[in-house]
């Protein structure tokens, strides 16, 4: 989940440069510089760092892609920073129910080190050898207001799509027994948003995605967990950072969206679970059905859900 944190960086901190070679652009420890190039955004959101970590993004402006070293070896339950760019379409904001089609695809890379593997690699082991948690997800916000839509800590839905899960990372308001359309989470007083956050993760993990996803927002709102007014504003992808002993780099390249929008068709998305009860029913896998052709078959997903009450 992408938060932002009151705590600002030092000055010194704030080192931005010029690199020579793949990458013009690199920004450390910073959690709100951003870069537009070609209508994308690229931002670190190192929003909850610790004391003995660090992070850097570097980014390649033609033909787009980044890259994301960090280590972050405290509070490894907590994700401190979600390096990602954030893909934008002129239709954005657009309601839920007037979206067509949407084709997100992504390539990516991790493992160990500094130096960023070719795209379609990732090593496993090697980060298993770091403890490493983090995972790769798009991150999509959502609002009955068009302005809060585009509002990253207004918008009152946010919507994960996990396509890589490494370590013990989990999704807000997943429990091992109870991952259903029912787990309710009380933030303390000062931090709570009245947010709701749903996690779509993928059965096996990725290491690239072009798939047309608007079954699963369907879902959301077909079956009552989303207003139907609610407006898309936010399309963003990259890695949430949670833990590592030692460096890890994420790269991604080959990022898209691709807008269509209309009344949305009737697709066939499923009724929610009865039961959490067994590990059977911790979510509702889904195919689209509509007229749109995905470049590779969508993967099955299943669904969490996080109430933030006031």
């Amino acid at each position: 989940m992408l938060l932002f944190s009151r705590r600002l960086w030092p000055v010194a901190a704030l080192c931005i440069r010029h690199v020579a070679g793949a990458y013009n652009n690199t920004v450390c420890n910073q959690r709100s510089y951003t870069i537009s190039s070609d209508d994308l955004t690229f931002n670190p959101n190192a929003w909850n760092p610790d004391s003995e970590g660090f992070q850097c993004l570097s980014v390649q402006d033609s033909p787009p892609a980044f890259k994301a070293t960090w280590a972050w070896s405290s509070d490894s339950g907590e994700v401190h920073s979600y390096p990602h760019v954030k893909l934008t379409a002129p239709a954005l904001p657009v309601s839920l129910s007037n979206i067509s089609a949407l084709l997100l695809s992504a390539k990516w890379s991790m493992g160990p080190g500094s130096t960023p593997r070719p795209a379609l690699s990732v090593d496993s082991l090697g980060l298993a050898e770091r403890s490493t948690t983090a995972n790769v997800a798009f991150d999509l916000f959502a609002d009955r207001n068009a302005a809060n839509a585009q509002n990253e800590t207004m918008a009152d839905t946010e919507i994960m799509i996990w396509v890589g899960n490494y370590g013990n990372a989990q999704p807000l308001g997943f429990e091992l027994e109870r991952s259903c359309f029912n787990t309710t989470h009380s933030l303390p007083r000062a931090e709570r948003k009245g947010t709701n956050v749903f996690t779509w993760m993928a059965t096996a993990n990725r290491t690239g995605f072009s798939a047309e996803i608007s079954p699963l927002l369907q879902y959301l709102w077909r079956n009552g967990l989303v207003s139907v007014d609610s407006h898309l504003g936010i399309v963003s992808f990259g890695s949430e950072a949670f833990h590592s002993e030692g460096n890890v780099t994420f790269s991604a390249s080959e990022f898209d969206l691709h807008l269509v929008t209309g009344a949305a068709p009737k697709l066939v998305v499923g009724q929610l679970p009865l039961s959490c009860i067994s590990s059977e029913s911790r979510g509702v896998s889904i195919r689209p059905q509509g007229l749109w052709l995905s470049r590779v078959p969508i993967i099955a997903l299943v669904g969490a859900v996080l109430f933030l009450t006031w």
